[in-house]
């Protein structure tokens, strides 16, 4: 197995953690916010913000350095349209999803645990589960410029 070999499997397997992850991190959070249990919606915010920081966190950093060791492995060029387009979605998706929405949905759920569900945090976890789609979409258009290549 050669080194791009491996980087590539690490790649992809970090991907495959990260965005695996977060999708089914959506489908509980419709299940939580289905039942109307508020324990079970804090609950899941305290969860996903564990797995987000302990899981998804370290993933995207793994699927950062080892792009990077692709790039120079591969002989890509950084102002390849594909590389520079994955590195600036990265750095997008990695700032919302972990500065902002992960963080925001862990108080959330210690806010409701605590006081009680109301229709104003309900309405703030239902935005932040809405960005975080969003986001998931924005990291499968990634794999699709990362396996397609556009531009090369």
């Amino acid at each position: 197995m050669s080194r791009y070999e491996l980087w590539l499997f690490l790649h992809v397997a970090a991907a495959m953690v990260w965005i695996g992850g977060a999708t089914a991190g959506q489908v509980f959070a419709a299940l939580a916010k289905r039942s109307g249990d508020p324990a079970r919606t804090a609950a899941f915010g305290r969860d996903i913000g564990f797995v987000g920081r302990y899981v998804f966190l370290p993933a995207s950093l793994v699927v950062f350095v080892t792009g990077a060791l692709l790039t120079e492995e591969g002989g890509w060029p950084w102002s390849e349209p594909f590389v520079l387009f994955g590195v600036a979605a990265w750095a997008v998706v990695s700032a919302l999803a972990f500065g902002y929405v992960l963080r925001e949905l862990k108080v959330a759920g210690a806010t409701i645990a605590a006081e009680g569900p109301t229709p104003a945090l309900v309405a703030r976890v239902n935005r932040l589960v809405l960005i975080a789609r969003v986001l998931i979409v924005v990291l499968f258009v990634i794999v699709f410029a990362m396996v397609v290549k556009p531009g090369t």
